[in-house]
């Protein structure tokens, strides 16, 4: 689900355009930014690659933090409110200093870079990131059933 126009009071954006490693670490990326997002009261913006990658897994209802690619490049592009542009490319570690109040301002682009592994990110909303975005859809919940019963019938 995408923010509505009368919801874009944020003026700051969480980006992940980036896809490194395997499934949980993609996972750790996306919840990263979806924490720092809501942390900051920020605009979530991630690559349509990424959402197409995890939404065939995943519900992923990001709502209502995740902006269009439409809004996100309308942000960028509009010279009325130029916005710059940092990031942080980490290696598995957690940042404390983006839990700061105005770590990620309004003005700024936040993007992420490298492995961002560390739960801390996104503690505090791991109950919404369990129950709303890394929910199994049914096919792969059918798919691992299936293979878990091959397994155990395999003994």
């Amino acid at each position: 689900m995408l923010t509505t126009l009368h919801q874009q009071q944020k003026h700051c954006i969480v980006y992940l355009k980036v896809r490194s490693g395997r499934l949980g670490n993609r996972m750790f990326m996306i919840a990263s930014a979806y924490g720092l997002a809501r942390l900051h009261s920020c605009h979530l913006y991630l690559t349509p690659e990424i959402i197409n990658e995890m939404h065939a897994l995943f519900i992923l209802d990001l709502s209502p933090f995740l902006i269009s690619t439409t809004i996100f490049k309308s942000f960028i592009h509009n010279t009325s409110k130029l916005m710059t542009t940092t990031g942080k490319s980490v290696g598995c570690q957690y940042v404390r200093e983006l839990t700061r109040p105005n770590a990620i301002s309004p003005g700024h682009i936040f993007e992420l870079h490298g492995y961002w592994q560390s739960y801390l990110h996104f503690a505090k909303y791991s109950n919404d990131i369990r129950e709303r975005i890394f929910v199994a859809r049914q096919p792969v919940l059918e798919k691992v059933s299936k293979l878990f019963i091959e397994i155990c019938e395999q003994k």
